[in-house]
């Protein structure tokens, strides 16, 4: 059964039964959304950018797309000292000199990435857009990739919120967290992969609600892509954790063709503006993005509890 089919169909008849549950419940917008939050406009030509692992795949393109757009200081970190060092050599002939730096770094290790923050920093001032693109899909380092996709994103937010927060001196902005299609829907052929992009989905909404965004002035959300033509991708065959695990993760796939990177890179640029803190969005099949509705935090769904009992009491 293709994956991208069994999405669609799970998703049209959860909205048909739960539709009031959802118009209850399901937000990724919160009634403490300050004006200034869902107004003010995010414009690339004034800010200076971080990448995460940025030397190749859909993280590249993202950088690209942001120097497109005028983004006059970026740099990329990666832990591939050699292809990073190209990436930043070929978009430094595309986009010219003083606009792009290359640090290599473990975007996992909190110390190393730390040294590599306070470097960019030196020469591209604070940053006011963080996206954490490292990742790897192997379900036989079930370990590594652990590391590497949960870890990284972890670290890569909080020293972005250490730095960026305006209770720090820092000017706000943006930090997006890089899952895939499987934070939204599981894999039976790549299920350790698939808990990592879960875990990038729920940290990205927890620290997004709430009063994270009132007190620090950075705006975290997620953006899962669906397949997408990368080295990740190809290679993933290969790296499930067996033969079995690999044919399932096949036949959940096939059919589904592949998008270009360039396609998710534009989606984000695209949202930057008008997503919400804690919201989680795809881009798939070359197509524009959209947004994944999930429960609101417990707070907010206990204020709107609270407001139905009181007033179920004056009725009665």
């Amino acid at each position: 059964m293709v994956l991208m089919r069994r999405a669609a169909r799970a998703t049209s008849s959860l909205m048909r039964s739960r539709n009031l549950f959802i118009k209850k419940h399901y937000s990724a917008t919160s009634e403490n959304d300050t004006v200034e939050e869902m107004e003010e406009d995010f414009i690339l030509e004034e800010k200076s950018a971080i990448i995460n692992g940025g030397a190749s795949g859909i993280g590249f393109e993202i950088a690209r797309e942001f120097l497109k757009r005028g983004v006059p200081h970026l740099s990329i970190i990666d832990i591939d000292e050699e292809r990073g060092e190209k990436a930043a050599a070929a978009l430094t002939k595309e986009f010219g000199r003083e606009k792009v730096l290359f640090f290599e770094a473990d975007v996992a290790d909190a110390v190393g990435l730390d040294d590599v923050y306070r470097k960019s920093m030196q020469f591209h001032d604070i940053p006011e857009i963080i996206v954490n693109s490292a990742g790897i899909m192997n379900d036989t380092l079930w370990d590594k990739q652990i590391y590497t996709n949960m870890t990284g994103s972890v670290v890569g937010t909080l020293l972005g919120l250490q730095y960026m927060s305006k209770s720090s001196k820092g000017y706000g902005g943006i930090i997006v967290n890089i899952g895939s299609i499987l934070g939204i829907i599981p894999s039976s052929g790549y299920p350790l992969h698939t808990m990592t992009q879960f875990g990038i989905c729920g940290f990205s909404k927890a620290i997004g609600c709430g009063n994270h965004i009132h007190r620090t002035g950075v705006k975290v959300f997620a953006l899962c892509p669906g397949l997408t033509d990368t080295k990740l991708l190809l290679e993933a065959p290969a790296k499930a954790i067996n033969d079995r695990f690999a044919q399932e993760y096949a036949d959940e796939i096939e059919g589904s063709t592949a998008q270009k990177t360039t396609s998710v890179a534009k989606g984000l640029a695209d949202i930057l503006d008008k997503a919400k803190a804690g919201s989680v969005w795809v881009v798939e099949n070359d197509g524009g993005p959209y947004e994944v509705t999930y429960p609101g935090n417990v707070l907010e769904i206990k204020r709107e509890d609270d407001k139905e009992d009181v007033t179920s009491s004056i009725r009665n």
